[in-house]
């Protein structure tokens, strides 16, 4: 299964021009399709993939086979074909009509998509007219009607007025350079570039949730020309493009600006990009040797437009530089020139060339970036409509070029099937071949005495009955002088022994899965009753849930709501809110880890949220001393509140609610925020202080804080929460933003009222550090009044003098504001940023504190100093307990800005602004510059809130021992976040993060984790010890010449597949380019020299990394890196957890020991320095070194030579191989144990006792490691297959993996690469919920949908759908176990019983002389394989269950019985073929001697059985037959099998009486009553089969037939013997008695788990 892309051919760049559809390639349409088949491939292509099970390829030959033995003279055999080759074709018919049902719904959804209309701009003569005719009715062109009801706008182009219409097309029917117009709430029909909008500045928002899972809205703007000289802006060109500082547009308005643009308004338009003064554009020459794509575009737009027709090639570059040089009357049109299309969801590049202001005037061009595109699948919101020109179609969109081609799934129990029918046809071909070359043998020696059967080696002799002087005269019959050759006997073998194979083996596969698939719909415990969702089933693959390893989940939607919450807060040192509660499930913890918890507790207690708000210190003076003076926010208090309100991105938009019609009109224009809020209340707004009111008005408060009738819209959502926290909890309400700056309202009094204060900002005798230090209060909450009590909102319009946009690099945003004049009017800086970038040197002025802070100079301003170091470890420590519960942490600061820095670094600012070259490294250099020094006020947390159940659900995931890795598109800050909330992360974990940067520094992060793993022990297959090991002649050796075999099988298959596709099916058949199934044949080539000797790849990934270290510091920019007693090899990394954590410890105690001190006292220097961050490694890495060399060895309390080797060679269970139960327990340990009976000394006591306990003070393999990767790292590893290598064994050994900013296909590439290093393969599961996660689910074995807030892409393309992430749990320990189990144990049983049935015949063999005599009635067969013994072992799969539901659920770990093959593997395949043998000599030898006996010929009618008659006949002699000899031994068959599958049932399902009522209210129905288990071992198995025998005869009597043989065979064999009851109870008894013995001797001495488990389970049901 590959990954599957767009070949563009190599493409450097495309264009098109406004308004002219490019139907030609290389551009494709717009439709799209997931369908597999058509109406003509569906049969070949569906039969194909029938094809692929070994069974069905197997009776297709058998039944080839058999119509040759039937109707040819090439060899014998007494099989009808039909009864063979007329179920198969059956059981392929059922599976055809399956796929085709559900292909046809693929059609019908493809149909739905691509016929979804849309609306395109067209002129109105374009629709009305063709070719000069105007259009019938009939193939009338419709306009879209709820589009300016139907109406035509007029265009004024030049001094003519051309009316456009807006045509209801297809989606389909787009295509590139379509001029296309959308609707708010209505999907982008295409790729997309913005032209125009309802909304101001030309900008647009989009939802993106089902391409990158994130739901908050971004922001899209139309194209602007970069800014230049007035001079040279051609005044078209500014006609052709919005300003970016312009209001809302007008509908008539953007239609007719884009018609004067494009060929709406020129209809024999040319390309801008043709204009001869742009000739330095183009390539040299005007020829198409530099573009391709360039000059393919203008020769197709040449040809149509200006020369009506097709021309040749040779012409078209003429023609160009014709018109390039004339330079006669031409009308340009704008022209795009873009990127070819690519996977890039999140970049895009390409430019606009405009018309020019005159024909002598140069064309000028406009960038366009990601910011300006629109990419299909998003939904357009908040705006009223927007038009766009298509750059990319169908299968071109970056949507559909992340997608992955539709993979036909193969269950790996379908694998293990076909494995098992190999191994069965392998021991079927030695048994014909060994039955053949005997018959031929014993043909040969009595050729002689063959006469019977027509064969003499004299062809003259007569008959041996006919040779008497009467019949002298009789010709010699026509003699056979030779017997069947060694071939012709095999063939005949192979026909009558088919049923080596069960072919009701695939039939009842089908029948158990529909029923799984039910069972897994029908769940009430997977209902989700809000959303009125239960679970689906949506592929046969239900058995593959009970073998998962790995688990790639997605973040947003699928383990959280998406829905961001303000939850606490940390300003002036005090915590505000109440701690998130601990969703984890309850470990147990050390002493150690108990102490600190309570020391956490008694640290900080937190406040509610709203006491923020409490009054701070008071600043009166003479001259300011009123009541209202003291009632007024500490400074940081009032600095946090205003940098939460201010400093974002927010927008508020007015509230468009969805009708029906899809938006409220597409012509209305939006009206201005701030007009419509402050009208509304301008009553209420006072510049001056507010006298109190008697009562506050209480007013209805929105879930995003915004004002009524209007919406907040935030790029991020956590901006969206924290305008929402200030608006709603604090009364800071953010109200519009507009070219004046941003309004918000708050209703408490500010420090900057006073004018005294104003003054000392400005004049620099006040600084923020003194004001937070003056007005800092220890004590919050002593009332419950909070200084907004009593005082009317007022409003507040603060100056945005510049933004730094928040960048990966940075990690930080601010904006530079200037306070309202009322306020003072000073310039400050709002900054919030990642506390990685904010609590550093250089930004944050409190760590120059922290690191420089001597007990000399604090006597100088000790109250200040100490206000602000308290406050800032307050925020450490803080940051730490937020990180732990998994909030989302910003730290927010400020800076006082003078005037003259205000306008020096405006300056600055301005010039990176507007330049060209290196703009984003400018701006960042210029926001670096001014982000500095900055005043922390506190720090944010916020909550995105997991979904139900999902920490406990990880857990148990865990124990069951599955991996989980999270694969998601947020940023890495967020990701890690949701690691710790959901507890895949912990705060004592080392975090290894791999971010994007040059490609030296990403692979050599990865090389020297992987050497210290190395070097550690957690890798032992790379260490030296391992790759230079010989390998010797052991058992292991000899096993593994047969995986030998199967490697060399598989390189012969791929070879033939790829010269299929090379040289017959590309060739012949197809003339596609199968460029990617060629690739994936040589992966899987790839893989099998890996498989053969896997040392060679290791010791090429352990030397490549050698190399990159070497590399890495053989380059002096990184010799700063290296410290003097650090290993060269692993320095970089190292094994301390996360630098917060650190921090908050430290700052802890620091506080801690200040509270209990004078206000003067310092930490002492230990702690400074670990505030610094001072990483100090804590072993020896030359000892580590010597690791890597020498085999890791670890102290065991268990005994492998107490291991027997019936354990060893038959033990199902891996740990009893190994020797892991109790009785393997070495000696030492078992009397430390018997010691600890008494003294309760636990495990420590016991490993002292042992003397392996403080071996040494730090094991470096103790600590767990967190692998983090960013996406864009990945582009530098991925495609390697060293490299690849590499960054799997580091995440091997990694407690969880978390990959962030990865796109769709990276999320498949890292799925793909666990099953590509993972040996054996692993089963691996994929879950999500948008359309980004489609790659994904299909490139997994199992694909699970959640039907969450992203649409249902994830669902169709998924192999179940679930309603939330809980609920995994139960699909996988519960139904996914029990579906192995259940369909483990039946596909064993069918190759069992049939096994049986053919080796009673292959052991009749032998008395009648290999000559190929069936032992039983060919009729009676059949009801072995359909009927008879198959119901019992159908109810067994369908109901049994091994342990109850609650058991499972509370011990995960039984869930590794799957991965583990406990059910379906090698051992116990031999354990069942043993089993076989057993009663396959049971079965015959107890049966057919006594049949063989005199008594056992006769029917004893008269004498034994009806003893009835006085004279006591003995009997007539008649039951000697054949029929009713074969028939006797196949009943006890049927009995033995029967009895089997009662005795493999786990749970017996007695039923209810009585099962069938008339009467109402009594259960749940038959259905729910019955007793399935004895209902199919008595009724559908025992009694039917004796139904059969009579029915059989029956129909026999009735006249000639094929039935009339059997006519007296039941009579004889149940009414006249009494042996046959005999035999039918002692010989199933005896078998039966061998079988429990086995099992008694197998659970005592080498049990499963799962045995183990189950006697647990009993034990606690007695118990209870």
């Amino acid at each position: 299964m590959g990954l599957h892309k767009k070949d563009v051919d190599n493409e450097e760049s495309r264009t098109m021009d406004f308004g002219r559809p490019e139907r030609h390639p290389p551009f494709a349409d717009n439709s799209v399709k997931t369908s597999k088949y058509s109406v003509l491939s569906f049969f070949p292509l569906a039969i194909r993939e029938q094809f692929r099970r070994n069974g069905n390829v197997y009776f297709l030959v058998i039944g080839c086979l058999m119509f040759l033995g039937y109707y040819t003279p090439l060899f014998y055999s007494s099989v009808n074909p039909w009864t063979t080759l007329g179920p198969l074709a059956l059981v392929i018919s059922v599976s055809l009509a399956q796929e085709a049902y559900t292909d046809i719904k693929r059609h019908v959804s493809d149909k739905a998509t691509n016929n979804h209309p849309c609306v395109v701009l067209r002129r109105a003569d374009e629709i009305d007219t063709f070719n000069g005719r105007t259009i019938s009715k009939k193939k009338h062109r419709k306009r879209d009607p709820k589009v300016n009801n139907g109406k035509d706008l007029e265009a004024k182009v030049g001094i003519t007025r051309v009316p456009i219409a807006f045509e209801s097309v297809s989606r389909m029917n787009i295509f590139a350079g379509d001029i296309v117009f959308v609707r708010n709430r209505e999907m982008i029909p295409a790729d997309l570039i913005l032209l125009a909008s309802s909304n101001d500045g030309g900008s647009a928002y989009v939802e993106t949730s089902s391409i990158d899972g994130e739901t908050n809205l971004k922001l899209r703007n139309s194209p602007h020309l970069p800014a230049q000289g007035p001079d040279t802006l051609a005044s078209s060109s500014c006609d052709s493009l919005m300003d970016s500082d312009s209001g809302p547009e007008s509908l008539k308005h953007a239609v007719q600006r884009i018609a004067n643009m494009s060929l709406l308004g020129h209809t024999e338009g040319v390309g801008a990009v043709l204009n001869p003064k742009n000739a330095d554009e183009l390539p040299k020459g005007g020829s198409c040797q530099g573009t391709r794509g360039l000059a393919t575009g203008i020769s197709a737009r040449l040809r149509q437009s200006l020369f009506g027709g097709s021309r040749s090639r040779d012409n078209d570059n003429q023609q160009a530089r014709m018109i390039m040089k004339e330079g006669g009357m031409v009308s340009y049109v704008t022209t795009l020139t873009s990127e070819p299309p690519n996977t890039h969801v999140n970049n895009y590049s390409g430019k606009l060339t405009l018309p020019p202001s005159s024909p002598a005037s140069r064309s000028e061009s406009a960038p366009l970036g990601a910011e300006n595109l629109l990419l299909r699948g998003a939904v357009l919101r908040n705006t009223e409509w927007v038009i766009g020109v298509a750059c990319f179609t169908g299968a071109d969109t970056k949507l559909v070029m992340n997608s992955v081609a539709t993979p036909s799934k193969f269950s790996q129990l379908d694998m293990l099937i076909n494995h098992t029918v190999v191994l069965v046809l392998i021991i079927m071909i030695a048994s014909v071949c060994s039955l053949g070359a005997l018959s031929t043998h014993l043909n040969q020696r009595k050729i002689g005495t063959l006469w019977y059967a027509g064969i003499s080696q004299e062809p003259f002799v007569p008959w041996p009955y006919f040779n008497l002087e009467a019949t002298s005269n009789l010709a010699p019959p026509q003699w056979k002088t030779t017997t069947p050759n060694f071939f012709q006997n095999t063939f005949m073998f192979i026909t009558m022994l088919s049923n080596f194979v069960p072919l009701s083996l695939y039939v009842s596969v089908e029948i158990i899965t529909v029923m799984m698939m039910l069972y897994i719909g029908w769940d009430l415990n997977m209902y989700h009753e809000e959303t009125d969702t239960p679970a689906s089933a949506r592929s046969t693959i239900v058995t593959d849930l009970g073998l998962v390893q790995y688990i790639f989940s997605d973040k947003t939607g699928t383990l959280t709501c998406n829905v961001m919450e303000f939850k606490r807060c940390s300003v002036d040192g005090n915590i505000f809110g109440m701690p998130v509660s601990k969703a984890a499930p309850q470990r147990k913890i050390s002493s150690n880890e108990q102490n600190e918890e309570s020391q956490d507790a008694e640290f900080d207690s937190a406040h509610p949220l709203k006491r923020l708000l409490t009054a701070g210190a008071s600043l009166n003076t003479a001259e300011n001393s009123d009541q209202y003076a003291s009632a007024k926010l500490t400074f940081n208090a009032e600095m946090f509140l205003r940098v939460m309100s201010i400093c974002h991105t927010v927008v508020v938009e007015k509230d468009h609610a969805p009708t029906d019609n899809g938006s409220p009109g597409a012509s209305k224009e939006i009206e201005k925020t701030e007009s419509n809020v402050s009208a509304s209340s301008s009553s209420m707004w006072s510049p001056n202080r507010r006298p109190k009111a008697k009562a506050k008005a209480k007013k209805k408060e929105k879930k995003d804080g915004s004002p009524e009738g209007f919406v907040y819209q935030a790029e991020s959502p956590d901006e969206g929460a924290l305008v929402a926290a200030a608006s709603n909890e604090y009364g800071f309400q953010l109200l519009g933003r507009d070219s004046s700056g941003v309004q918000i309202s708050c209703s408490c009094p500010s420090l900057l009222e006073d004018e005294n204060v104003v003054e000392g900002l400005k004049n620099g005798t006040l600084t923020a550090k003194i004001l937070a230090g003056k007005t800092a209060t220890n004590e919050v909450g002593g009332n419950d009044t909070t200084v907004d009590e009593g005082f009317s909102p007022r409003k507040e319009t603060w100056s945005i003098l510049a933004i730094n946009k928040f960048d990966s690099d940075r990690k930080r945003m601010s904006v530079l504001v200037r306070s309202p004049p009322e306020l003072g009017s000073v310039p400050m800086l709002f900054c919030k940023g990642a506390d990685s970038s904010m609590m550093v040197d250089g930004v944050c002025e409190g760590i120059d504190l922290l690191q420089n802070l001597q007990i000399s100079n604090v006597e100088t301003e000790s109250e200040v100093q100490n206000a602000e170091f308290s406050s800032l470890l307050g925020i450490e420590a803080h940051l730490g307990e937020f990180a732990s519960e998994g909030l989302r942490t910003l730290v927010l600061g400020v800076k006082i800005m003078t005037e003259e820095k205000t306008v020096e670094w405006l300056a600055k600012y301005k010039e990176a602004a507007t330049s060209i070259e290196d703009r984003d490294k400018k701006m960042t250099a210029v926001a670096n510059e001014v982000e500095t020094g900055l005043h922390i006020v506190g720090a944010t947390a916020i909550e995105d809130k997991l979904q139900d159940g999902v920490p406990e659900t990880i857990s148990k995931l865990e124990k069951a021992g599955i991996k989980l890795w999270v694969l998601t598109g947020d940023k890495r800050e967020t990701a890690i976040e949701i690691g710790y909330s959901t507890k895949v992360l912990t705060p004592k974990m080392h975090l290894t993060e791999v971010v994007d940067g040059p490609a030296q520094k990403v692979k050599t992060l990865i090389a020297m984790e992987l050497m210290r793993h190395i070097k550690i022990g957690n890798l032992p297959s790379y260490q030296f010890s391992a790759l230079n090991q010989s390998k010797g002649f052991t058992l292991k050796s000899i096993l593994s010449c047969f995986s030998v075999l199967g490697i060399w099988n598989r390189r012969c298959s791929l070879a033939w597949h790829q010269f299929y596709l090379t040289r017959v099916k590309r060739m012949w058949l197809s003339k596609e380019n199968y460029t990617y199934e060629i690739e994936d044949l040589e992966e899987q080539r790839e893989a099998d020299k890996r498989r053969a000797d896997p040392r060679i790849q290791r010791r090429r990934v352990r030397e490549l990394a050698r190399e990159i270290i070497k590399e890495f510091w053989s380059d002096p920019n990184n010799a700063h890196l290296k410290n003097a007693d650090d290993n060269d090899e692993t320095s970089v990394v190292s094994d301390e957890p996360p630098a917060v954590f650190e921090r908050a410890k430290s700052a802890r105690e620091s506080l801690q020991s200040r509270r209990g001190q004078k206000p003067t006292d310092v930490p002492s220097s230990s702690t400074i320095q670990k505030l610094a961050l001072c990483n100090q490694n804590i072993f020896d890495e030359e000892a580590l070194s010597m690791r890597s060399y020498m085999p890791t060895s670890s102290t065991s309390k268990f005994d492998n030579r107490k291991r027997s080797i019936f354990e060893r060679l038959f033990a199902v269970d891996k740990d009893v191989r190994n020797g892991k139960l109790v009785k393997h327990l070495s000696d030492g340990y078992n009397d430390a144990l018997a010691l600890d009976v008494e003294e309760q000394a636990g495990k420590d006591g016991i490993e002292e006792m042992l003397g392996v306990a403080d071996q040494t003070h730090f094991d470096p393999r103790s600590v767990k490691r967190g692998l983090i990767v960013e996406g864009a790292a990945l582009k530098h590893i991925l495609g390697d297959p060293v490299l690849e290598e590499m960054l799997f064994a580091v995440a091997s050994c990694s407690e969880s993996v978390i990959a962030c900013r990865v796109s769709p296909i990276q999320k498949a590439l890292l799925l793909k690469m666990v099953r590509k290093y993972v040996e054996p393969t692993p089963t691996t599961l994929a879950i999500g919920d948008g359309a980004n996660d489609v790659g994904m689910i299909q490139e997994a074995h199992v694909g699970i949908g959640i039907s969450g807030l992203e649409g249902q892409q994830a669902v169709n393309s998924s192999d179940f759908a679930i309603a939330q992430f809980r609920y995994l749990e139960t699909l996988l320990l519960i139904h996914g176990r029990w579906n192995f189990m259940r369909m483990s144990k039946a596909v064993l049983f069918f190759f069992y019983k049939n096994a049986a049935l053919v080796a009673t015949m292959m052991l009749f063999s032998v008395k009648c002389l290999h000559s190929g005599t069936t032992l039983y009635d060919s009729w009676v067969l059949s009801v072995f394989n359909f009927v008879g013994a198959s119901i019992p072992i159908l109810f067994m799969a369908v109901f049994d269950r091994d342990l109850p539901r609650d058991y499972v659920l509370r011990n995960p770990e039984v869930y590794q019985s799957g991965p583990r093959k406990e059910f379906m593997s090698l051992r116990t395949f031999i354990r069942w073929a043993l089993l076989c043998v057993v009663h396959v000599f049971t079965v015959y030898y107890f049966t057919a001697p006594p049949l063989q006996l005199g008594g056992g010929v006769t029917s004893a009618y008269k004498g034994l059985m009806g003893n009835f008659s006085s004279q006591r006949d003995v009997g007539d002699g008649e039951g000697g037959d054949l029929k009713v000899f074969g028939t006797t031994i196949f009943g006890n068959l049927v009995y033995v099998v029967t009895l089997k599958a009662l005795l493999e049932t786990r749970s017996i399902i007695n039923g209810e009486f009585p099962t069938f009522t008339c009467k109402k209210g009594k259960g749940e129905g038959w259905p729910s009553r019955m007793g399935y288990t004895w209902v199919g071992v008595t009724w559908f198995s025992v009694i039917f089969y004796i139904w059969f025998l009579y029915m059989y005869e029956l129909i026999g009597r009735s006249g000639p037939s094929t039935f009339f043989p059997f006519v007296f065979v039941t009579e004889h064999l149940l009414n006249m013997r009494s042996i046959t009851w005999v035999l039918s109870v002692l010989t199933p008894t005896i078998a039966v008695i061998f079988d429990v013995t086995g099992k008694v001797y197998s659970n005592i001495f080498f049990p499963t788990q799962t045995q183990i488990h189950a006697e647990i389970e009993a034990q606690e049901r007695k118990t209870a």
